[in-house]
Parts: C-alpha cells; sequence; structure tokens
C-alpha cells in the first residue's frame, strides 16, 4: 500500500494514507518483539518521503494538500515507532542505531515545513498546520530534547511565532494538564472531573441557574475535539519550553525577554488572556523540563529573577482567569525547586513583604498562593 499503490493519483493519495495509518496502527498495539527482526525494514519505509532536497521531492507533487495529509498520517507512525522502539532504548549503547534514522527523518520533514512555510500558499495553511503539528509531536515523542540539539535553532524559528506574531494564535489548552492535580478545585472547572467543584459550582450558580446542565453550550461534560490551530500552539508552546531548558544561559536569556517584550507589548490588545495563557504554557513546560534535566543547579541568579518578574507581572493582572493565576503561582512554585536555597529564600521573603502591606485583596490571595506553592516544594 505504501510502495505499490494504483496509477490513479486519487485512489493512490487514499492507499498511501489508509497504508501509513494502518502501519501506526500496528505499530501502537503489536507487542515490539513480534517486529524487532523488520525493525530496519520497517524503519526504511520513511526514507522516500524524508530524505533528500526538499524542492526536489515538491517539484514533483501536484497535489499538495493531499500530499501533506499523507505525510502527517506518515508521521503519526514515526511517532508510534519511536514510541515503541527507540525511547525505551534511546540511553543505551544501542540507542543511536534507530535514533540517527529517526532523527534524519524528522529533520526532513522540518525542511519540507521550512520550504513551504516560504511559500506562503493560502489552501495551503491548514494541511501544513496538521504536518506541522505531527512533526512537533514526533519531536516530543523523544523524550530528552538533548537528542535532536542540531535541530533547535531551526525549530525555535518556528516555535516562537506565538510572541513574536501574538495576534495571529489561538489560547493555548495545555494548563489543563500542566497545573498541579493535587489543586483540582482550583480551576480550570471541567465538570465531573471533581464532585467538590460541581457542588461548588452548583452553589455558585451557572448559566442555567443554580444546578449546571449537560446541554449547556457554554459549558461541554463530553471532551471536544480541538482545532488544528489549537493543536499546533500547544505543541509549539510546548517545544519552546523543552528546548529553552537544553539552551546555554545567553539564548535563555533571549528566549525570556521575547516573552517578556511581547507580554508587555500586547497589554492594551484584545489577544493579551491568551498571550498571558501561550506565556504560561511555555514558562511551565520550561521549567518542569529543567527538572527532568536536572539543569538548573548552573543557571545564574538573573535568569530566575526574569521568570520571577514575569510570573509576579502575571499575577498583577486584575483580569487573568483562575487558570492563569494558578499557573503564575505555579510557576513560582516551580520556580523555587529549580533554584538554589539562597535565591527561594530572597523569593519567599519578598512575597511575604508584599502580602504585610496588600493593595489589591486579588493579589494578596495570588501572593498566598504563590507562598504555599513555594512551600510545598519541600513535601
Amino acid at each position: 500500500m505504501l510502495n505499490g499503490f494504483s496509477r490513479n493519483p486519487v485512489a493512490a493519495i487514499a492507499e498511501r494514507e489508509a497504508g501509513w495509518l494502518l502501519l501506526a496502527s500496528l505499530l501502537a498495539s503489536m507487542p515490539k518483539e513480534e517486529l524487532e527482526d523488520q525493525v530496519f525494514d520497517v524503519l526504511l519505509l520513511w526514507a522516500s518521503p524524508f530524505t533528500g532536497n526538499p524542492e526536489s521531492y515538491l517539484s514533483h507533487i501536484q497535489d499538495w494538500a493531499s500530499e501533506l495529509r499523507v505525510l502527517s498520517v506518515a508521521i503519526e507512525a514515526l511517532t508510534a515507532f519511536i514510541r515503541s522502539f527507540v525511547s525505551p532504548i534511546i540511553a543505551t549503547a544501542n540507542g543511536g542505531i534507530l535514533l540517527n534514522p529517526v532523527l534524519a527523518y524528522l529533520g526532513g520533514a522540518l525542511s519540507l515545513i521550512s520550504s513551504l512555510r516560504a511559500k506562503q500558499l493560502p489552501n495551503l495553511k491548514s494541511a501544513l498546520n496538521l504536518f506541522t503539528t505531527r512533526t512537533l509531536m514526533a519531536y516530543q515523542s523523544l523524550s530528552n530534547p538533548v537528542v535532536y540539539q542540531s535541530e533547535h535553532e531551526q525549530m525555535l524559528q518556528l516555535c516562537s511565532s506565538p510572541f513574536s506574531d501574538p495576534s495571529g494564535w489561538e489560547e493555548s489548552s495545555c494548563l489543563k494538564f500542566l497545573l498541579d492535580k493535587r489543586d483540582a478545585s482550583l480551576g480550570p472547572w471541567i465538570p465531573g472531573r471533581d464532585s467538590f467543584e460541581d457542588e461548588l459550582r452548583a452553589f455558585d450558580g451557572g448559566v442555567d441557574g443554580f444546578l449546571p446542565c449537560v446541554w449547556d453550550d457554554e459549558i461541554s461534560n463530553f471532551p471536544q475535539p480541538e482545532s488544528v490551530s489549537k493543536m499546533l500552539v500547544n505543541q509549539m508552546l510546548l517545544c519552546y519550553g523543552s528546548i529553552f531548558a537544553c539552551q546555554d544561559n545567553t539564548a535563555k536569556i533571549r528566549l525570556l525577554n521575547n516573552i517578556d517584550q511581547c507580554l508587555k507589548a500586547g497589554k492594551k490588545y484584545s489577544w493579551y488572556m491568551f498571550l498571558v495563557s501561550n506565556a504560561c504554557v511555555a514558562l511551565l513546560s520550561g521549567l518542569k523540563e529543567l527538572l527532568t534535566l536536572r539543569g538548573a543547579q548552573s543557571l545564574p541568579t538573573d535568569i530566575f529573577s526574569m521568570i520571577q518578574s514575569i510570573f509576579k507581572g502575571i499575577l498583577g493582572e486584575s483580569e487573568i482567569s483562575t487558570a492563569q493565576r494558578r499557573a503564575a503561582c505555579e510557576g513560582l512554585g516551580l520556580l523555587a525547586r529549580t533554584g538554589n536555597d539562597i535565591f527561594t529564600a530572597r523569593m519567599a521573603r519578598s512575597l511575604l513583604g508584599e502580602l504585610a502591606t496588600p493593595v489589591d485583596l486579588s493579589y494578596a490571595a495570588s501572593v498566598a498562593l504563590s507562598l504555599g506553592c513555594i512551600h510545598r516544594t519541600d513535601w
């Protein structure tokens, strides 16, 4: 289905797409022991579309939108391959045998994305966004971002878009799983997830009255599919954070400045609240990756101070949502875990000083929650 497809172009597209979907399903569901003898044969299947000159490859394509749809499924299959065969052995001596060709394929996918984005073809936007999303998800499935360090600069050019052009991007939905689940009752509220939350909302009153209606348009009791643009901004921000954690100190400061300047310049625009969520996602993702890599011990104090300043600036905004307030507070808690004891003590003392002379009750509550998050870092 992948190599001997029909001469009819429409049928060939359908056959290739079905072939990649079937391969992805097999890789995700079959025990890897059953495929170990054929693993290199399977790995060769991605060589044709993702190696060589992207311009040469694209010159032979008549229907780019359909081809991108096929390539998106091919990358989805590659992600299944990575999770099954590459991630478990990535830290071993044999990890590079499978990792190197996978990185070559992902690098080829990035080259295709860069080439097509440079052409700025409007009828390709949706298909290209999906292909970009799948490619970033494949990179994220490699548990250690250091292994694709050679691609970091190219990926940062792509993933910085929510901060270089914030008006063109949606609000990320990643705070749902980045926030600490131990504080579920503090929001964001997901109906049916927590009975205590349901009771709180029933007491406060919903759109329907005192009890929320499951058919309320504004609140969904059932998981809703996310748009391609929403998935793309999610992956961009997660990648931005994970790559931030691997950079040298100069690059870290530059990336933090991008976020800080964007937040300061965007206050007067209608999309500012979207930007706040996106900044929180990128920073939380970066701090969590720093903890995973244990690379925070050598960071200078000015990097910690910049992150602290960004989070405190967000807490100072009166119109931020509960989820954004939680994100900034938990960000300060994560900062306490990544920083040294001296920095953490100074940050806690500074926050206690602000709590002693509160100007705004909402800000005072935020400071109190931040102190709780910092205290919990010792749990």
